[in-house]
């Protein structure tokens, strides 16, 4: 195991028979995104790094905003930190907000927080241009100064063009592709690896770049699905009470 929280399994050692963890090192590295074509498993994917966040970091809090809005994270719907299609702004504002006030001194601690961002090319592009510099500057600031805080960034989206992000892309440490990769996918976030990657994997298999190590993974299907969704509920209401709390 890499360290950290379980992303998966090494797909190339799992094939010899040989059962080995990939990791999130969050220290390390602190803001991760999933990207992928409809179909490739990014969702499940991200509500089970979730899940796995709730049970194995026991201060962890969440924020999770959703705009591509349909079931997948319907559970969440009596949460306050659950942000949905039009919502999602007040959610990146309210992680901003959890930033300045770790800045501030106001809230001391640097527990583990992280916001949840699917679909963030979609919401962007459904903004006034003004609006959507102004999205990307917000996100730029939790990308360039969470980590100090321990505030850490997670978006799942389809393409990951520069564009989205301004120039804070490349604080993404940990980049997941799940599925069939387009070629222009694999030159924007595995340019350096390119000639070691094969793009074209089934549902649930992907490439992990951890920092400069590059893995196959292989997410494993989970039994209990509503034991994961309970232990990401766990982690998005404890946020809540830390909001009350500062």
């Amino acid at each position: 195991m890499t360290g950290g929280i379980v992303l998966g399994l090494d797909a190339t050692l799992l094939a010899s028979g040989v059962r080995a963890e990939i990791g999130w090192d969050y220290i390390r590295f602190p803001h991760a995104v999933v990207f992928g074509a409809t179909g490739s498993g990014k969702t499940y994917f991200t509500r089970l790094l979730l899940a796995k966040i709730g049970k194995w970091i026991p201060d962890a809090e969440i924020m999770v905003c959703d705009y591509k809005a349909d079931e997948d994270f319907f559970f969440l719907s009596r949460c306050v930190n659950f942000f949905r299609f039009d919502q999602c702004a007040d959610g990146l504002d309210a992680a901003l907000k959890k930033l300045e006030s770790r800045q501030k001194g106001l809230d001391a601690s640097r527990s583990f927080f992280l916001l949840m961002f699917d679909e963030w090319a979609a919401f962007l592009n459904s903004l006034p241009k003004r609006e959507a510099e102004d999205a990307k500057r917000k996100l730029s600031v939790l990308l360039m100064l969470g980590r100090s805080f321990g505030v850490h960034v997670l978006i799942s989206q389809q393409r990951v063009d520069a564009s989205y992000f301004n120039a804070a892309r490349d604080n993404f440490s940990v980049v997941v592709g799940l599925g069939r990769l387009s070629r222009e996918s694999v030159q924007m976030m595995f340019s350096d690896y390119k000639d070691e990657i094969n793009p074209v994997k089934p549902r649930g298999q992907g490439t992990a770049l951890i920092g400069n190590r590059l893995f196959n993974l292989f997410v494993p299907q989970v039994e209990n699905p509503k034991a994961m969704e309970k232990a990401i509920i766990s982690a998005v209401r404890r946020a809540e009470e830390r909001r009350d709390e500062n």
